[in-house]
């Protein structure tokens, strides 16, 4: 916590220091990619293009069943992480050490 504060009033001063910029740098690609890959738009696009190529015939009852099994699970996840505030959540993750 005392480095998160640090921070903080380091940046309201104008104060750059390489090593913490490139970890808040690191920090915000990592959150763009979690809701990149958890994108529920993409994830519904995904299941209705499933149900497109099944009624097609383009894949099989099994196989569409699967894809559609795996991509709910995917979208399950994907509103929790919509939900979650990540930077929130990184502060609870790293308070214990």
């Amino acid at each position: 916590m005392p480095f998160i504060i640090d921070d903080i009033i380091l940046q309201i001063f104008g104060i750059s220091i390489p090593p913490f910029d490139m970890i808040w740098l690191l920090e915000q690609i990592r959150d763009l990619a979690i809701q990149e890959a958890y994108d529920p738009e993409k994830i519904s696009d995904a299941i209705k293009e499933n149900d497109i190529l099944y009624e097609l015939g383009e894949i099989t009852k099994e196989e569409h069943e699967q894809t559609l099994d795996e991509l709910m699970e995917k979208l399950k996840i994907a509103q929790r992480v919509r939900e979650t505030d990540l930077e929130r959540r990184m502060d609870v993750l790293n308070t214990g050490g």
